[in-house]
């Protein structure tokens, strides 16, 4: 009674035939991911420019916020790469003042003894 009967020819002809037909069904899937790329994101392809993502953060924060000012640790950590590196402050503040921010420091708070935050340039100036 513990032993098993063998398999019939007919069985071991329908579990060939089932694998065969996912085996199929997934390399089908397969080729429709690749020909459309858009679907998976790949994880060679090159991180767009610092400039080019910072703008897109920045957009992304509504304009009273971005009033009240940004601190630069708070946009480095959303700008965090691929794999959890993040972008270097003076390159950071560089592509800041390129888009048109300004640095604001402020030497003695009731908070921090110093603090420093970024702001759009106001349009009159």
């Amino acid at each position: 009674t513990g032993a098993e009967a063998p398999l019939s020819q007919q069985q071991v002809c329908f579990m060939t035939d089932n694998f065969a037909q996912g085996l199929v069904a997934r390399l089908q899937q397969c080729l429709e991911e690749q020909a459309n790329p858009d679907a998976t994101e790949d994880a060679t392809a090159p991180l767009a420019p610092l400039h080019t993502r910072l703008q897109k953060l920045l957009d992304q924060i509504p304009i009273s916020t971005q009033q009240q000012g940004l601190s630069i640790l708070e946009i480095q950590a959303c700008l965090r790469g691929r794999k959890g590196g993040l972008p270097h402050i003076g390159e950071l503040g560089a592509a800041m003042r390129r888009l048109g921010w300004q640095r604001r420091r402020r030497w003695s708070d009731e908070d921090t003894a110093f603090s420093s935050k970024w702001y759009p340039k106001e349009p009159n100036r």
